[in-house]
C-alpha cells in the first residue's frame, strides 16, 4: 500500500481556513463576552445578561460574518504556509 499523499499549498489552506471558520462558530460568543467585559469593565454575569436583554441568543453571533472573514484570510494562510 502506498504512502497516502501529502496535500498542496492551495489544500493545505483551504483545509485551514475551513477548520478555522468552522471553530469560530464556537469561539465567537466566548470573543464577544470577553470584548465586552473588557470595554464596560464589568463582570461575566452582567455582561452575559446584557447580551441577553439586548439581543437574546442570536446577539453572541453578532458579527460572525466578519470573524468567518478574518478566519478564512489570516488562518488560512497561516496554517497552509506551515506544511
Amino acid at each position: 500500500m502506498s504512502a497516502p499523499r501529502k496535500p498542496n499549498l492551495l489544500e493545505s489552506m483551504a483545509c485551514g481556513g475551513v477548520a478555522a471558520a468552522f471553530a469560530v462558530n464556537f469561539t465567537h460568543p466566548i470573543e464577544l463576552v470577553k470584548t465586552r467585559m473588557q470595554a464596560s469593565g464589568g463582570g461575566i454575569g452582567p455582561t452575559v445578561a446584557g447580551v441577553m436583554k439586548n439581543g437574546g441568543v442570536p446577539a453572541f453571533w453578532k458579527g460572525l460574518p466578519f470573524g468567518w472573514g478574518r478566519e478564512l484570510s489570516y488562518t488560512s494562510v497561516k496554517l497552509g504556509a506551515c506544511e
